[in-house]
């Protein structure tokens, strides 16, 4: 009796409701004889097992009994119940790791942060108040040092849970917490970092201000853009505005041209001048030529033209791309030369550009699988309509030697077709009953249908393609 007393408080035992429970598989038992068993035994596996019982009287009584068995291996187990349906099991949990604290070293504590920061979006009840006081207990135990030290580990929960609360807790110095959290490398630490930027001391922003403009990820150098220029342009951050034009950022570079030519500054004469003396990386020339696009500048057409004949694949690619969306009168001419660049970057624009209306023939699918060997390309762009894709497919097995993984690649797009009911309700054109109608695209496609060769025949022949 006294020991169900110490596990359930001030609750009666004559409460416990008198019923058959399933301890292990197959072994029924009274609910005060399961709880006796959970109380007494010192299986910690058991322990833990038990702590996920679907009676809350079990969980509870494998709480109380982690509790005496007092090892570190129930933390994790424990702090699952901490939002437990059943409100005892809930207080009983937060009881049992306030109680562990105290003969356990503090680290092993610090692994379950982020199962305890999780609470604060928990809708059973609110545990603010208790989490802010665990932690704050976790704390003056010693895991000052763990936590820090976890700001800077491989599990980006861990690191995230840690970093919250060092700022909750004031483990480290304001500068201190906001660079850690932009040379993390994790965008939600470089986030809340430079959003704690404003409450620095104005002599200690300068460094961390640097930093956050040097950022990889593009809302953080945004952040520090908007610190740095406070929308005044200035001797002193006059060059750092002309620096943040060439950023890879749209919303970024945007913001730094307005400024500048609000204070009439000549931006596309400058941008103009710098991409012209080849003297940018091969980032700050995309970014360049997309504010020369984005501007509408009177030379945007000649520009792109030009670095559409760069020796970089990458400026190829963007030039490309970015001559579709200025010149969209000539998508089909631009989608072709992109088509049949050496490089597969550029030519996956290509693709994009037909996926967003360009047209090119299919003798200029031809051209490019024969000069380039680029079937994904080629399938991806007649993707378009049903008898180009089965006219794309005959063409390479045609044109391309044989093998056991391209044909497997072949005929899974063959298969697809053939099941493909709009084949049946549209007509081909010349052009594809000219490619469908060879002698040797008709063997190969035969060869690659095997089984469905039957359905393939009486499919073209439905369209009048001899077969």
């Amino acid at each position: 009796m006294n020991l169900l007393a110490k596990i359930f408080g001030t609750r009666p035992p004559s409460t416990l409701p008198a019923q058959t429970v399933y301890l292990r598989p197959g072994e029924s038992m009274p609910l005060r004889t399961a709880i006796d068993i959970v109380s007494t035994t010192v299986d910690s596996e058991f322990v833990a097992l038990s702590m996920s019982h679907y009676s809350g009287y079990v969980r509870e009584a494998a709480i109380g009994r982690a509790v005496e068995l007092g090892s570190s291996t129930f933390v994790a187990s424990i702090t699952e119940r901490l939002n437990d349906w059943v409100p005892e099991v809930r207080d009983t949990a937060k009881r049992a790791l306030v109680t562990l604290l105290a003969t356990i070293p503090a680290e092993c504590f610090v692994s379950i942060l982020p199962r305890l920061r999780d609470l604060l979006s928990a809708t059973r009840t609110d545990h603010r108040s208790w989490l802010f006081d665990f932690e704050q207990r976790l704390v003056q135990a010693g895991g000052t040092e763990a936590i820090v030290q976890a700001i800077t580990g491989t599990d980006f929960h861990l690191r995230r849970a840690a970093y919250f609360a060092a700022i909750d807790h004031q483990l480290l110095s304001g500068s201190e917490i906001v660079k850690r959290g932009l040379l993390s490398g994790d965008i939600v630490l470089a986030k809340r970092a430079v959003a704690l930027l404003d409450h620095l001391p104005a002599q200690e922003r300068g460094s961390s201000i640097t930093i956050a403009a040097a950022s990889p990820f593009g809302s953080v150098r945004y952040a520090a853009f908007k610190l740095a220029v406070a929308d005044t342009l200035n001797s002193d951050n006059e060059p750092f505005v002309w620096h943040t034009l060439f950023d890879s950022q749209g919303s970024l570079r945007s913001a730094a041209a307005r400024l500048l030519t609000v204070n009439g500054r000549d931006v596309v004469g400058r941008c103009s001048a710098l991409l012209d003396a080849e003297a940018l990386t091969v980032a700050q020339i995309r970014a360049g030529l997309s504010l020369l696009a984005e501007l509408r500048a009177p030379n945007a057409v000649a520009m792109l033209a030009k670095f559409a004949r760069d020796t970089r694949s990458p400026i190829r690619a963007h030039a490309y791309l970015l001559q579709g969306r200025v010149s969209t009168s000539l998508k089909d001419e631009i989608a072709a030369h992109a088509l049949l660049d050496p490089a597969r970057k550029v030519r996956k624009v290509g693709v994009r550009l037909c996926m967003r209306g360009a047209f090119v023939s299919l003798e200029h699918i031809r051209t490019m699988i024969v000069r380039r060997r680029d079937r994904h390309a080629a399938l991806a762009v007649c993707s378009r309509d049903q008898w180009d894709s089965v006219a794309c497919i005959a063409l390479i097995a045609e044109l391309e030697t044989p093998s056991d993984d391209r044909d497997e690649n072949l005929r899974e797009a063959l298969n697809k077709w053939i099941s493909n009911p709009v084949s049946s309700w549209t007509k081909p054109g010349v052009q594809h009953r000219h490619i469908l109608s060879t002698p040797m695209a008709q063997s190969r496609l035969i060869k690659l249908a095997r089984d469905r060769h039957v359905e393939l025949c009486a499919r073209l022949r439905e369209n009048g393609i001899e077969v």
